[in-house]
């Protein structure tokens, strides 16, 4: 057994302990080990953990620390990726029996640069079958469950990044976000999920869904955490990218363009939502920002065009899966890949001219607004058995930036009556994160909702009453 209070400090701490030497990375990944052992039967955050492969690299890790090697930046810091991206010789399902005994032949570009920067991969995280199914599918495993109460969705579909990072699993995940499913876990859990500029991360190795919508992206609990990977990530940097920043009041003269329309009108969202983004926004003009409201254009532009362009992309990478085995997919997931099949083929190219459209529409606006501010979701967690919310909170104010490719950073802004996270975004300029990290930095040195976890007690004392007929964790 390890202290389990090893498994709350950050990235950040527990890196800069680590490279004093103060804390080894077998006690930090053995921390993790013993969190998810506790938790997996009722949270189904992984699929699979590797333990043997885990405690040897934090073991070899600790050798090299102690000849005074470091192996990178991240070095003995452990990580979870989503089902979706590849690790060598081990399975990617994609949580579908349709792959269900696929291995992959090596690491996806990823998973190579975190393990080159020193981190330790744990194990494999739950989705939404194929990142398009949903959470009501019976498949093979189960669905995650929210640490903020297990009986709510933690969104989707990098469902398991968010709760293993809620419930202090892992201070790093990988995952994917098409539609929104790296800032709709993070908002739904309240954490950090940055979804960065097209391509800026390499989609190789990973399973795609929709080609000119994917992005390969990271969920961390703190903006700072952020920054330390996303260096990492880019170029191997031992700096973060907000060293530049330093503490003195970095978003002085900063233009903020509030899309508040987004969920005032085209959306209305819940009361507490509103108010919470309204409190956020003001919160970075205190800091010294300039805010504005401004005007995107309506949301259901964006959806209509990302939608059509998802749904014809999916079936294309699914066709011939579906025309083998269709009966191997949950329902929702099969269902939505089909409808891909029926879109016309001008349908589609109008919806790629409207992409360019749209993108050229966003790069106007941030020429004169420095970053934009806007919702995630709607409402909070919906519960998994209201299939009917857990679906309507698909796409939400997301999917805008996917169909634009810029980057957009999800943030924990406060939490509702009923102790559930609520999440707002920045968006910025194409490949300036930077910029989205800093202000989220600042915003959460002046806060603290990031700071808050869900009570382990309360997720203990439920033990595994909701594994329904899935095989326990740990069983095949």
């Amino acid at each position: 057994m390890t202290d389990n209070t090893l498994r709350f400090l950050s990235a950040t701490e527990a890196q800069q302990l680590i490279a004093r030497k103060e804390l080894s990375a077998l006690e930090y990944v053995s921390a993790s080990l013993d969190a998810i052992d506790a938790e997996n039967n009722t949270l189904h955050a992984f699929l699979e953990v590797y333990r043997d492969d885990v405690l040897a690299a934090a073991r070899e890790a600790d050798k090299r620390m102690a000849r005074g090697e470091v192996a990178g930046p991240l070095h003995g810091l452990p990580f979870a990726v989503k089902d979706l991206i590849d690790v060598e010789g081990k399975t990617t399902s994609a949580q579908s029996a349709v792959l269900r005994h696929h291995v992959a032949k090596r690491d996806a570009d990823v998973t190579r640069r975190l393990r080159a920067a020193g981190a330790i991969l744990i194990g494999k995280l739950t989705l939404e079958e194929f990142g398009i199914g949903s959470p009501s599918d019976r498949l093979p495993w189960p669905p995650a469950r929210n640490p903020w109460d297990i009986e709510r969705t933690p969104g989707g579909s990098s469902s398991g990044c968010g709760v293993a990072l809620a419930a202090c699993q892992v201070p790093l995940t990988i995952g994917t976000d098409t539609a929104g499913s790296i800032r709709n876990p993070a908002a739904m859990c309240g954490v950090v999920g940055l979804k960065p500029t097209y391509d800026l991360l390499s989609r190789e190795g990973v399973f795609p869904l929709a080609p000119s919508l994917d992005h390969v992206g990271l969920m961390t609990r703190s903006a700072e955490d952020c920054a330390l990977v996303l260096s990492a990530l880019k170029h191997g940097a031992k700096r973060s990218v907000l060293a530049r920043a330093g503490e003195s009041v970095p978003l002085r003269g900063l233009r903020v363009g509030l899309l508040a329309h987004f969920h005032s009108r085209d959306i209305v969202a819940s009361e507490e939502t509103r108010s919470a983004i309204a409190s956020a926004a003001n919160e970075i003009a205190r800091l010294g920002a300039v805010l504005e409201e401004v005007e995107a254009g309506d949301l259901e532009s964006f959806r209509q065009c990302g939608s059509t362009l998802l749904r014809v992309e999916a079936y294309t990478v699914h066709r011939d899966f579906l025309a083998q085995a269709p009966e191997r997919y949950g329902a929702r997931c099969r269902d939505a890949l089909l409808k891909g099949a029926s879109v016309p083929a001008q349908e589609y190219a109008e919806a790629k001219r409207q992409q360019h459209v749209l993108t050229e529409q966003i790069d106007r606006m941030l020429e004169t607004s420095d970053v934009l501010v806007a919702g995630v979701s709607a409402h909070t967690a919906a519960l998994l058995a209201d299939e009917e919310a857990v679906n309507r909170s698909a796409n939400q104010m997301r999917v805008p930036f996917n169909v634009t490719g810029h980057p957009a950073l999800s943030f924990c802004i406060g939490f509702s009556s009923s102790g559930l996270p609520i999440g707002a975004q920045l968006i910025g300029r194409r490949f300036d994160e930077e910029r989205l990290l800093t202000i989220a930095a600042a915003y959460q040195r002046v806060t603290a909702w990031h700071l808050q976890h869900p009570s382990m007690p309360f997720i203990h004392r439920h033990g595994t009453v909701h594994r329904d007929t899935w095989p326990a964790y740990g069983q095949s």
